[in-house]
């Protein structure tokens, strides 16, 4: 049982590592610091920061999953 928690831990560590990151790694560089960037960059971030808030709780519930697979 407590192998089978520690390993669903990881994976949501995984997933919610990736998107979190995701919003960043799709961002087209070529994009960046144009002017049309620069008038939307307000819209982003409100969308960046709710995937961050996504991935960070994906994050936290495989900690604890990790957490109390250390004590079964």
């Amino acid at each position: 049982m407590n192998r089978c928690l520690t390993v669903f831990g990881i994976l949501l560590i995984a997933i919610g590592t990736c998107w979190s990151l995701w919003s960043i790694l799709k961002t087209d560089s070529d994009y960046v610091g144009t002017a049309d960037w620069l008038d939307h960059q307000n819209d982003t971030f409100i969308k960046q920061k709710k995937q961050v808030k996504a991935g960070l709780f994906l994050i936290i519930v495989g900690s604890l999953a990790q957490i109390i697979a250390q004590f079964l």
